[in-house]
């Protein structure tokens, strides 16, 4: 099986998904933004099919459609190029051959059908059409962000609904051969299975029950000829019956607010710490509406991989084995010429947050390097000397710290991403409202913990495009606001749950901690 879904399969029924028939309409970015999503999910790529609805006959518009769909100038050339999965339909007969109907930011009324709105700083998802009842000022700088977390949010809405979401999730599987081996010596077990090909294939080794052998379990490493979640029978949720999602950075109904007026984004350079998940949503966003500046992009990971483009919209096939920052730098260069953005494929160690380069720490074996092959030694602490607003785009807690105590020497604004599987967190720090420590407590702040599908050693995550997507686009949302006139903005936290949104009141620093963050980060 094509791995680029293993991440998400012990989330979601990815059969079902494959073969579903969806209609999507509204807006031109709207229906940009939802089929982009869905690509990412792998929507009707097997059997299924998506249904364009137009409403007028502009081209899309959205900053994701051409890193998804390269060289498609409409919808008409995306539905040409391959016409088996997608199809432009001019009127709707019936619904006896579809499942669903996604309406993003449009008007159209279909049987079965899932709305979802954003403009401006507001975002509302419901089963009933949704009429606006303030006026937000046109091409508002906050509508693209706002409107990828609304379609996540949407998409998230009909995977439930379709009963295609799992009860729990798996985070992983894996095929094992197991075998048991005469001796009781480790050692010259481990030796005698690795001379059978496997090289350096993790292997877990014990005793077995009599005591009188080594029982030895190996991860047969994907692709192979078939795929453990298809021995899986797993619980599906159905909620049909969801009420409304307000998800915006205020709430749908609340009275007329100075974040609905049209606000200017000021120059701002920014370090973006992360090209993944979270940095492949929040990077372009926020690119996209600067007027100028730099922004610096950093991931030290030295190549795309498959298992990555179900969720990372930088990429897709042809940046496979690719570092990450390379290819973040080149593609955000295309999406604003008048940005200008450095690439750094490294790890953040002390010595970057320090200056000092005798600090480096040794446990990380890894060559630092930017990409303009100055070997010499790292700028990455020029660039944080020089901006003034970090996005912790991480998948590890003592990175985010780091990163956060980074801003707190620089006098930086500091944003605080995090996906994991279904569940996500976006938030906003400082010195007033609290740092990394203030909120979580000093051991969780600096825990090291390795993610990945390994067996032994590190704990695996199941991942998926609707979370990374929306922490993302919020990340990108505050960063927007915190590059205007409105970057005193007093904001909630947010966190996510399935397409569920709660937003919880930040006041100031817990009482115990009303010292200087950098007295104790």
């Amino acid at each position: 099986m094509n791995n680029q879904f293993q991440r998400q399969r012990g989330i979601v029924n990815q059969v079902g998904l494959a073969k579903l028939s969806v209609i999507v309409s509204g807006s031109p970015a709207g229906i940009a933004d939802v089929l982009v999503l869905l690509q990412q999910l792998g929507v009707a790529s097997d059997g299924g099919k998506i249904g364009i609805f137009l409403e007028s006959k502009t081209n899309p518009q959205s900053v994701f459609w051409n890193l998804a769909f390269p060289g498609m100038s409409s919808f008409y050339e995306l539905c040409e190029s391959n016409p088996e999965m997608y199809e432009l339909i001019s009127k709707f007969e019936g619904d006896e051959d579809w499942d669903i109907h996604l309406s993003m930011n449009g008007s159209a009324e279909f049987p079965n059908s899932i709305y979802g709105f954003a403009d401006g700083p507001r975002a509302l998802v419901s089963r009933n059409p949704i009429r606006k009842k303030v006026n937000v000022v046109a091409n508002h700088p906050l509508t693209p962000s706002l409107r990828i977390a609304c379609a996540s949010a949407l998409v998230e809405r009909m995977i439930r609904t379709l009963g295609l979401s799992n009860k729990l999730v798996i985070s992983d599987a894996w095929i094992t051969v197991t075998c048991r081996i005469e001796t009781q010596d480790f050692d010259h077990a481990l030796e005698v299975v690795r001379t059978q090909g496997l090289g350096e294939i993790p292997v877990n080794l014990q005793t077995t029950s009599d005591g009188l052998a080594t029982l030895a379990r190996i991860r047969i490493p994907n692709p192979v000829q078939t795929n453990p979640f298809d021995y899986i029978q797993i619980g599906r949720e159905n909620n049909s019956k969801l009420e409304d999602l307000d998800i915006g950075l205020i709430p749908w109904d609340d009275s007329l607010s100075p974040l609905d007026e049209f606000f200017e984004i000021e120059e701002k350079d920014s370090v973006i710490l992360g090209a993944g998940g979270l940095g492949s949503w929040c990077a372009p966003l926020f690119v996209a509406e600067l007027p100028s500046g730099c922004v610096h992009i950093v991931d030290s990971d030295l190549e795309v991989e498959r298992h990555n483009l179900n969720r990372q919209v930088l990429y897709n096939n042809s940046h496979i084995g690719l570092a990450k920052a390379a290819v973040a730098h080149s593609r955000l260069e295309e999406i604003n010429p008048g940005v200008k953005i450095i690439g750094y494929i490294e790890h953040l160690l002390p010595g970057h947050v320090s200056g000092s380069y005798d600090e480096w720490d040794t446990s990380d074996e890894v060559e630092s390097f930017d990409l303009d092959d100055d070997t010499d030694a790292s700028k990455l602490t020029e660039a944080f000397s020089s901006s003034s607003l970090y996005f912790a785009c991480l998948d590890n807690m003592k990175a985010r710290t780091l990163l956060n105590e980074a801003a707190l020497l620089n006098g930086a604004e500091f944003i605080n991403g995090g996906s994991e599987s279904v569940h996500g967190i976006v938030e906003r720090m400082s010195d007033e409202e609290g740092c990394m420590v203030c909120r979580y407590g000093k051991e969780t702040a600096n825990e090291v913990e390795v993610v990945s599908c390994s067996e032994e050693g590190v704990r695996p995550i199941a991942s998926i495009v609707t979370t990374t997507a929306w922490a993302g686009a919020m990340m990108a949302a505050i960063g927007l606001l915190q590059a205007s006139n409105l970057s005193q903005t007093v904001l909630p936290r947010y966190q996510w749950h399935k397409g569920i949104v709660e937003r919880m009141k930040v006041g100031s620093k817990p009482p115990w901690m009303n010292e200087s963050c950098l007295r104790h980060i």
